[in-house]
């Protein structure tokens, strides 16, 4: 009578989790229209039900003790890789692995190119490049590290080259120096790919960024920043899994990263490790082609006579005299919809705004919330485009001054064509979520 009492009982925990799964799982899908987000709680919380009454109801059936141990043996092995196998996965991942390679540029974007790549052993890091066409291999090295950074100097603007790296197989790859005059050309920018409790889709979204470069040809690729969950111990293999995912583009073009909150810190600081774009700063000018990319460092001090923000008054008061566009990309955005307040910093917003006004900004990109938002401000286009593989959560609602909306995992292909700049904002389907231009001011 004992053991028919307990098998209902068990029955019944396992009922409950599977229907509670069930229910949280349609509340979540409701939210996100996505079939994971109701898999994800029916999963986890039918498990905490199955199981644990599995095994009971496994053990009540068992006619002798060594058929009741061998279960227990079977389910004790099965929640031992359930739990100890991430952290098997997360040390091996501590020692870098060979991955990569990347680009990147930490000097005049017209005359050099840096390669990037990481090493399992410290050793010289060797680059080998020659133009396009031309039969002869010249090397570039630097110094013994895990993290090779191997800048290439004295090419021709607007030239073609090919590179290999001895040490990751020697499989060659492209790349193209910024032209020394304005010409049309394509950028790709997202951001907030990073895992989230080990989840992330940045690898879909990078998919349908290679199908979209067969149309467009990026020239760079801009994140907004937060690529991975945290800089420290713990989270090598998001930075493994997040080089291997960039590498299809990156490797023959320069991808370029505004420091989220996320990766910014540790100690050492890995973002300085993975990347090298000339100085210790996280702040930046890039000419390309008649348009001025500025990164800004919303993890640094960006208020009124800091270090940050007196460089950026002159960073948008010297542009060329060729200059057709300014685009500034930065983590944190300058507002959001999105209905948790956390998000806004009116201060910021406060400081940053008029001085983008005033100085002729077209466009910023920015992330940290994960969907996509575009604001019509004034003087100039705010865009957010946080949907770069991360979990989604973020649902905001419409402004005053939203154009358009929407939580999806998404990423922005943008073409500037003489005086106009295309944007458009792509789903990992290829679907368009909106298309907009930004008319040159000059």
């Amino acid at each position: 009578m004992l053991k028919k009492i307990v098998a209902v009982l068990a029955t019944l925990w396992a009922a409950a989790g599977l229907i509670a799964g069930a229910v949280l799982g349609v509340y979540m899908y409701r939210h996100i229209n996505h079939p994971f987000y109701f898999l994800l709680p029916f999963v986890l919380l039918g498990g905490l039900g199955v199981v644990p009454s599995s095994l009971l109801l496994l053990l009540l059936r068992a006619k002798t003790w060594r058929a009741r141990l061998a279960t227990v043996a079977v389910y004790g092995v099965a929640i031992a890789l359930a739990v100890g196998g991430p952290a098997a996965w997360r040390n091996y991942y501590e020692t870098p692995r060979n991955g990569g390679p990347y680009l990147v540029w930490s000097d005049d974007p017209k005359t050099t190119m840096t390669v990037c790549w990481t090493a399992q052993q410290s050793v010289p890091g060797r680059v080998e490049y020659a133009a396009e066409g031309a039969a002869e291999w010249k090397p570039a090295e630097c110094p013994a590290t895990n993290y090779p950074k191997v800048k290439i100097a004295g090419l021709q603007p607007g030239a073609k080259y090919r590179y290999r790296v001895p040490a990751l197989g020697g499989q060659e790859h492209p790349f193209q120096t910024a032209p020394a005059v304005p010409e049309d050309f394509s950028f790709a920018v997202y951001g907030d790919n990073r895992h989230a409790g080990g989840f992330s889709w940045h690898s879909s979204v990078m998919r349908e960024m290679v199908r979209e470069d067969g149309r467009e040809h990026f020239r760079l690729i801009l994140n907004s920043g937060d690529i991975v969950e945290r800089p420290g111990k713990g989270y090598g293999w998001q930075w493994a899994t997040f080089l291997r995912d960039i590498t299809p583009l990156a490797a023959s073009r320069p991808y370029e990263v505004s420091l989220g909150n996320h990766e910014s810190g540790g100690d050492p600081p890995p973002f300085e490790d993975y990347f090298d774009y000339g100085h210790k700063e996280h702040w930046r000018t890039l000419d390309y082609a008649g348009v001025r990319f500025i990164t800004v460092s919303t993890q640094d001090d960006i208020k009124p006579g800091s270090a940050q923000y007196s460089w950026l008054e002159q960073a948008l008061d010297q542009k060329p005299a060729d200059n057709r566009f300014t685009v500034v990309t930065m983590h944190k955005p300058l507002l959001t919809r999105d209905p948790r307040g956390k998000y806004n910093d009116p201060v910021m917003r406060g400081e940053l705004e008029p001085l983008f006004a005033a100085k002729g900004v077209d466009i910023v990109f920015a992330g940290h919330v994960h969907a996509y938002e575009h604001h019509h401000l004034p003087s100039f286009e705010h865009v957010i485009t946080g949907g770069g593989g991360v979990l989604l959560w973020a649902k905001p609602t419409p402004g005053p001054d939203t154009v358009k909306t929407e939580t999806v995992w998404h990423f922005c292909a943008v073409n500037v064509k003489g005086k106009t700049m295309s944007v458009r904002a792509l789903r990992t389907d290829g679907s368009v979520i909106e298309a907009f231009e930004v008319q040159s001011k000059r």
